[in-house]
């Protein structure tokens, strides 16, 4: 395998990784949950959850900055 190829595959994967550590983070960020835990308990947390109403504006606000 060449060079090109090696550094292809590398890029790919992290793409994947951090599209993948994303989606994580972005589902737990949006969970109602109070207590948190992933990869399986290395990461937890106690959190406050945002209001329904707060939950909303940070919706719309997101809608109208989108190009």
């Amino acid at each position: 395998m060449d060079g090109s190829a090696v550094i292809a595959i590398i890029l790919a994967t992290g793409s994947a990784l951090t599209g993948l550590i994303t989606a994580l983070f972005h589902s737990a960020s949006l969970s109602r949950c109070k207590n948190v835990s992933i990869f399986w308990g290395c990461c937890d947390c106690d959190r406050d959850v945002l209001s329904e109403d707060t939950y909303r504006a940070e919706q719309v606000e997101a809608r109208e900055d989108a190009p």
